[in-house]
């Protein structure tokens, strides 16, 4: 009777990490779901895909000699000299489709020529080139004081290596939770930050009191490849409140690409 009933045992708990196995795969594999939802996403590897990379640099950063051009260069996406060729938002997407805008003419002396996209790529392709390309280049003013100066906050501060331009960008982490580091404007931001009191936490300790006292998230969370850092004292007050300025503008203002 005994050995029967931990038959009976043994098969439930094995039923129950079953369980427990399918709806970690099926809620990882909703996770993932969510994170290539995301135009800045889709537009990087659309880059990949039609060879950015090549001549912008890797991820679009660095661009690349030009022989014969004026400034010498291919520039990345992310520098003064690219500001100096994009006005707006619709002479990016003329670059990638026509190779430049209606208003100006290919340097004829420069060895490396815009190739024209138009015939190559989708509308849906090229909303999500354009999305990766503006939040690469932090493209545009922001119009509120305090989220401008969290950019800065977060610039020296170093938050967009792992959490990706403007905070849009996915970095994979293995052993994460969700095995990247979660985005700013991701739609499992809010499972992770609650409230601003939240924020603060991860800022300063690296974690929250909600996450440190559920065992299953503390574990992982020391397990995880890249952690977050606990900045402490690093961050000021005045610094803190920008950078929550700033994450706040950054969900409310999404880069679509349209």
């Amino acid at each position: 009777m005994a050995g029967r009933r931990w038959g009976v045992w043994a098969l439930a708990a094995l039923a129950a990490a079953q369980a427990a196995v399918l709806g970690w795969l099926l809620l990882r594999s909703h996770w993932q779901a969510s994170a290539e939802a995301s135009p800045v996403l889709r537009g990087r590897g659309v880059a990949e895909r039609m060879g950015c990379f090549g001549c912008h640099g890797p991820g679009g950063v660095a661009g690349s000699k030009n022989p014969g051009a004026k400034g010498g260069e291919v520039p990345g996406w992310n520098g003064g000299v690219w500001m100096m060729y994009n006005r707006s938002e619709a002479d990016v997407r003329a670059w990638i489709l026509d190779g430049h805008p209606p208003d100006r003419t290919p340097d004829p002396k420069a060895l490396l020529r815009m190739p024209a996209f138009r015939r190559r790529l989708s509308r849906a392709e090229s909303d999500d080139l354009v999305a990766y390309v503006l939040a690469v280049s932090q493209f545009g003013e922001i119009d509120d004081a305090k989220a401008s100066d969290g950019r800065d906050v977060a610039f020296r501060f170093g938050c967009f290596g792992c959490h990706g331009p403007e905070g849009r960008g996915l970095v994979a982490n293995p052993g994460s939770l969700k095995g990247y580091v979660p985005t700013w404007d991701g739609a499992d931001y809010p499972d992770l930050v609650r409230s601003d009191a939240e924020l603060q936490q991860w800022v300063k300790n690296g974690t929250t009191d909600r996450f440190r006292a559920n065992p299953v998230a503390r574990r992982i969370l020391t397990t995880e490849a890249l952690q977050m850092p606990a900045f402490g004292d690093r961050m000021k007050a005045e610094e803190l409140d920008a950078l929550l300025a700033y994450v706040k503008w950054v969900r409310a203002h999404p880069r679509t690409g349209r």
